[in-house]
């Protein structure tokens, strides 16, 4: 166990072969150890990348430290069948042995685990502490030989030493690394951890390599000795944020979840037992599949939406699944997908004032959804949802090696249902450089007509142009007429509720424009409290087609004659209103929608309209 992967460390070494070949076999498996070092405790990688190999000579280091250390010793216990070894140094020889000590007390606990094997463990162990600093940070490793064969240790002693002749066949070698390891429950569960490879090695060896049950089973295994342990709660949440992009088998120490819900659901055996099947069943999610019935897959699924899964010691997983939101409202569906062997979990949220059901194609995924009443409903095969105001979770999986991909879609053959265009916004204001100018010539028509107006005339039109010049006649708006240019000009104010209008495209075809505002000439003011442009959208060609029908106001207006603020309102079918209809191209943006006109020539600088959420 370690903060990477040095549990690489448990793969028996060749057959017969001279040291020198041993030597560079284990460099092999050093270099594989360095590049799980590279990548971060809670990547979301499902690869280890290739990293840099560690210097030559690390592994015999580690045997030349054992062999000079004090006398082979074997222990005044076992664990079951598991005879122990123990080699200290000259100087800790007859002194107290903490590290013995410590697995004597995890000893009954071990004992238990052994029961649940289909053949009883019974690889003898060495038992050793390492001072060397050329592993980084990891905490300990163990590594088996072959059944029938001699531990790779015995090449570097003479013939007929202790370390040659005394230590047996099959032996698996636990290496402790007591300066990476803070606190007493630590190094228990690292003792633990260990323990559990020289389980597996002596029961399932071909499984050895597939590290998603070899360290995962093994953390699971070790939580269930040493109860209340935190210290390994980074794999957890590495876990679950590896997930969604990563199939189970792509997993390692974080797999221990996993362990965690097949104990709760079946019993301790069962997680062991999974080695029974080799590289053949637990390499490849196609065949890692047919560990469980697909709906016990589904069931995996649902303890994680439910957060039911606990630590083996009964205590609340110290993290959880995330679940990601998926709305519907932009384009009328979409899709859960992630890799074989992954559970996903979605909030799908439907549009507002959706009357459409949700059809929900599960392809061959196992899916479920939980509905108002807090029940799971198991999807088979495709089937409608009719829609909800609130949030529906929904928890799948593709028990197979195939990738997950639902379907999930509602009907919009009107247009009306779906679309980024479909909300409530607040028009964007035109920059001054691209906002068009409302009297944009009207200057050269004074004087051009100069020459026809009768002498009498003339003061008003130099008055005219006097105003037109003094005026702020910028349109800034698509969706606001000019009555602010107009009435501002003859010396009059307008003032807006908002900095812009507020356009609804809302959901089944209507349209609503609404601009509050006062005018004031300095003697009459009317307060507008309501004043909205109404009417019908629809997608037609792709061309979103806005027809204005009706305008409506309500208010107040007082004048010096009025005797105080009198109430008005009214409507008309036949608006006069400039602007805000006609047909444009919706642009779907992050911050909100571009509208512009559809038609070639109505295009161009400040001719577009620019939304954003209200």
């Amino acid at each position: 166990m370690d903060s990477g992967l040095p549990s690489l460390f448990n793969f028996s070494s060749n057959e017969s072969v001279q040291r020198s070949d041993k030597r560079l076999y284990w460099l092999r498996i050093l270099s594989l150890i360095s590049a799980v070092f590279c990548v971060p405790i809670v990547s979301a990688t499902c690869t280890a990348p290739s990293g840099v190999a560690p210097p030559p000579g690390v592994w015999d280091a580690h045997m030349n430290e054992i062999v000079n250390m004090g006398t082979l010793q074997r222990a005044d216990f076992q664990i079951g069948d598991q005879v122990i070894y123990r080699i200290r140094k000259r100087g800790d020889e007859g002194t107290r042995d903490p590290m013995l000590e410590r697995l004597r007390s995890i000893a009954p606990a071990l004992k238990e685990l052994q029961a649940y094997f289909a053949t009883p463990p019974d690889r003898a162990v060495l038992l050793v502490e390492s001072e060397l600093d050329l592993l980084g940070d990891t905490l300990a490793f163990t590594q088996c030989a072959k059944k029938d064969e001699k531990h790779d240790l015995s090449n570097y002693v003479d013939e007929g030493e202790d370390l040659d002749v005394k230590l047996p066949e099959g032996l698996c070698l636990i290496v402790v690394r007591p300066h990476t390891i803070v606190g007493e429950r630590k190094t228990r569960f690292a003792l633990a951890h260990e323990w559990m490879h020289s389980m597996q090695n002596g029961a399932y060896r071909p499984a050895m390599r597939e590290l998603w049950w070899v360290e995962g089973a093994a953390e699971w295994a070790a939580h269930k000795v040493v109860p209340g342990a935190t210290e390994r709660d980074n794999k957890i949440e590495q876990f679950f944020e590896r997930q969604p992009e990563c199939s189970l088998t792509q997993h390692s120490y974080d797999a221990q979840p996993f362990f965690f819900w097949g104990d709760q659901q079946f019993d301790t055996s069962w997680g062991i037992s999974l080695g029974m099947g080799g590289r053949e069943y637990l390499k490849e999610p196609r065949r890692a599949a047919e560990i469980l019935p697909p709906e016990r897959w589904l069931d995996w699924a649902i303890a994680q939406a439910e957060q039911t899964i606990t630590m083996p010691d009964g205590r609340p997983l110290p993290f959880q699944a995330e679940v990601e939101s998926l709305e519907l409202g932009e384009t009328c569906g979409a899709k859960i997908e992630g890799p074989p062997l992954s559970v996903q979990l979605r909030e799908v949220t439907f549009p507002e004032g959706s009357a459409s059901p949700l059809t929900i194609a599960p392809g061959d995924a196992q899916l479920a959804y939980k509905d108002s009443e807090d029940n799971w409903i198991r999807v088979t095969e495709t089937v409608e949802l009719e829609p909800s105001s609130s949030p529906v979770l929904f928890a799948t999986i593709m028990p197979s090696g195939d990738d997950l991909n639902v379907n999930l879609t509602l009907d919009n053959t009107n247009g009306l249902t779906c679309g980024c265009h479909i909300g409530r916004w607040t028009e964007v204001a035109t920059a001054d450089p691209e906002a068009e100018d409302t009297f944009d010539g009207a200057l050269e028509a004074i004087e051009m007509y100069r020459a026809m107006v009768p002498p009498e005339q003339l003061a008003d039109l130099e008055k005219a142009k006097r105003m037109i010049e003094a005026a702020d006649t910028k349109d800034r708006f698509r969706f606001r007429g000019a009555a602010k240019q107009i009435f501002e000009m003859d010396g009059g104010t307008v003032t807006f509720d908002n900095d812009g209008p507020i356009v609804t495209l809302a959901r089944g075809g209507s349209f609503i424009i609404e601009d509050p505002h006062m005018m004031s000439d300095g003697k009459t003011t009317v307060d507008y409290n309501t004043y909205t442009h109404s009417g019908l959208w629809k997608i037609e060609d792709g061309i979103l087609k806005i027809d204005l029908q009706k305008f409506t106001y309500e208010g107040t207006a007082e004048g010096p004659l009025s005797d105080g603020p009198q109430e008005i309102s009214g409507s008309n079918k036949h608006s006069s209103y400039v602007g805000g209809g006609g047909d444009w191209v919706v642009s779907c943006q992050e911050t909100g929608i571009k509208l512009v006109p559809a038609y070639e020539g109505e295009r161009g600088p400040g001719r577009d309209a620019v939304l954003r959420p209200h």
